[in-house]
């Protein structure tokens, strides 16, 4: 793995653009798999690392081990420091005690529970479940799973949560290819010298600003061919306490999530944990420990959250979902803080029709597609008056749509509506597969 990196490229990251935040999906239907329920708790965290046993994999388990060791120490105790740093510690007093006094133990993988575990790991003495598993093997994750990247889950019961990495990634401080200092400033040749140090220094009692800064450029200084187990695992234990990937829709709450896709760990492994995660993880505890709160952005961009939702001045959307024949968008609206409901649209074709829109469209007749726009509270809940129009080659039936407390269909009217301001609608969806949101394809 070649280390050749130019200190103007190492600045470029440290100076990227804010990176956005998303909540993983099932945080609000799941919440005791995730790691922030342990966290708030002040229950210890266990997790293990384990290499495929059938295969070649370089790198050391001790210095994966560590390397997991000082991600989950960056989800935690880093935070911490963004908050301390940015001189907000009275602000955030009741979070950093639980930041500060995570605590992780590491254990021996008891594999017993994943699926066709033994036909790529050995058992191991004195084994126990972990809270989080990280599985080093490209056998496991490509082989099995058919996945060419890492990944993490909590959907393979009755395994726990666990992280499944791919064997490319450059290993600090052990992966030493190639290895070059051309241009590089005496503080980075430090830093390369004493990789090992910099990265036990994120678990000690003093760990400071400054420690955090020199992990990151150490990162950096080995990601010049590709990233790091250090970034690769940081990333996936961002899932692990429940933040969504920000490259991707896919599995994103649309209520706690920012509206600008920008960059950070959890969208571009390069990058460091920002302040935008820092954002996204206050308000992961605060939904945790049942916390209302207002707060503006570490990011300083104006933006504003309140009970854990961006706040906004016009409708804003946040996510889209692209399937075959569907296409589906939420939005932020100025009252969802108040009262966690956002606005959502769709248009589905006849033949990708969801029951909710078959039932409700039902007076409107045969159509080729069908809009439908309205306000959905969690689980997808309908409220309030929906809006539906269905298009029947260039002919257009609209229905307003009442929907009671329980999201039942409670009265249905025919409403005139003309051609053009029927189209408008069709065609501003068909414009938004264009936006820059992250898309769940």
């Amino acid at each position: 793995m070649k280390f050749l990196c130019a200190l103007s490229f190492l600045l470029a990251s440290a100076v990227a653009a804010a990176a956005p935040f998303g909540h993983l999906e099932n945080v609000s239907t799941q919440r005791a798999v995730f790691l922030a329920d342990k966290l708030v708790q002040k229950q210890p965290i266990t997790y293990c690392v384990q290499k495929g046993d059938f295969e070649t994999v370089t790198a050391p388990l001790a210095d994966l081990a560590l390397q997991t060791q000082a991600a989950l120490n960056e989800w935690t105790r880093g935070v911490a420091l963004h908050i301390e740093a940015a001189g907000r510690s009275k602000e955030f007093a009741g979070l950093l005690p639980l930041l500060k006094g995570a605590k992780f133990t590491e254990v021996p993988c008891d594999l017993s529970k994943h699926p066709a575990a033994g036909a790529f790991f050995l058992a191991r003495k004195n084994a126990q479940e972990a809270d989080i598993t990280v599985l080093a093997s490209a056998a496991y994750c490509e082989g099995h799973f058919h996945r060419t990247s890492s990944f993490y889950t909590e959907q393979m019961p009755p395994a726990k949560p666990f992280i499944c990495l791919q064997t490319r990634y450059a290993s600090i401080p052990s992966d030493k290819e190639n290895l070059s200092q051309t241009g590089l400033s005496d503080e980075q040749k430090d830093i390369l010298t004493n990789a090992k140090k910099v990265l036990s220094r994120t678990t000690a009692p003093d760990y400071s600003s400054d420690d955090q800064r020199r992990l990151w450029i150490l990162n950096r200084l080995y990601s010049y061919d590709g990233p790091t187990y250090l970034a690769a695992v940081t990333h996936e234990m961002g899932h692990a306490f429940g933040l969504a990937d920000e490259y991707t829709g896919i599995s994103v709450d649309p209520l706690y999530k920012t509206a600008e896709p920008v960059s950070g760990i959890m969208k571009r492994l390069y990058d460091p944990l920002g302040c935008s995660e820092v954002d996204g993880m206050i308000i992961l505890l605060d939904r945790y420990t049942h916390t209302a709160r207002t707060f503006t952005s570490f990011c300083g961009d104006g933006v504003t959250f309140v009970s854990g939702v961006q706040k906004v001045a016009k409708n804003t959307p946040t996510k889209l979902r692209v399937r075959p024949g569907v296409l589906e968008r939420w939005s932020l609206m100025p009252a969802s803080p108040t009262t966690k409901a956002m606005l959502y649209e769709s248009v589905r074709q006849a033949d990708a029709l969801d029951d909710d829109t078959r039932t409700a469209a039902a007076s409107l007749g045969e159509a080729d597609e069908i809009y439908s726009r309205g306000m959905v509270k969690a689980g997808g809940i309908r409220q309030g008056s929906w809006l539906f129009i269905a298009r029947r080659g260039k002919q257009y039936r609209t229905a307003r749509v009442q929907y009671n407390a329980s999201g039942r269909v409670a009265q249905v009217r025919l409403v005139q509506l003309t051609a053009t301001q029927a189209a408008k609608y069709f065609a501003e969806m068909k414009t938004a597969e264009k936006s820059p949101l992250s898309v769940d394809k």
